[in-house]
């Protein structure tokens, strides 16, 4: 039992050198020789945990999309309604804080991801256009689901970026549950040409 307990924080420390180093030097860069380095073990010990570097990869942001895939169809089972809406956006936003150290990996190598996650990231975009089809409300406008959209987009992208925030995640949670709810409130008002 003490081995799998080891085996665990082992794997918690590769991921953790890898998705720094891949948003640091980038993927193609960052060699498994340098993640072992930085985790202090064995290319060997290394390659008992994964084959290769894309696997490694794919368990980093596999467990994102895992995660987000699960939020994305909570509307499938949930009638909208305002209390809904926050709380289906509280749970889509408590992933991407979760993984937010992914972020960079994602936008700076997204060849790399295409080429390990092709067919789950097509599955992933339909995903969440449903998803903001939902959070645009019953009966939307063009208007209400450029809305939706927006505020989807606004909370990747403000976690997208490498700002050193010198905030808790409660307090990153409630900025931006508030900066999507914002985006959304004015559903039902028309664009203004």
């Amino acid at each position: 039992m003490q081995h799998a307990t080891s085996s665990r924080d082992t794997k918690a420390e590769i991921h953790r050198a890898a998705v720094e180093l891949f948003s640091t030097q980038g993927y193609d860069k960052t060699s498994l020789r340098e993640i072992a380095e930085q985790v202090g073990i064995t290319k060997a010990s290394l390659y008992y945990h994964y084959s290769s570097k894309q696997q490694l990869l794919r368990a980093i942001v596999g467990t994102f999309l895992d995660d987000i895939f699960q939020v994305l169809r909570l509307p499938e089972t949930l009638p909208w309604s305002p209390e809904t809406e926050r709380e289906v956006l509280g749970a889509y936003v408590d992933v991407i804080i979760a993984h937010r150290a992914t972020g960079p990996t994602l936008l700076r190598d997204i060849a790399a991801v295409l080429a390990a996650f092709g067919d789950d990231l097509d599955e992933l975009i339909a995903q969440s256009r449903r998803f903001q089809l939902w959070l645009a409300g019953p009966d939307p406008t063009a208007a209400d689901r450029l809305r939706a959209a927006a505020a989807v987009e606004a909370v990747g992208a403000a976690m997208s970026t490498e700002l050193d925030l010198q905030a808790g995640d409660a307090e990153i949670r409630a900025v931006l549950l508030d900066a999507a709810t914002a985006v959304l409130a004015r559903r039902g008002t028309p664009v203004v040409e």
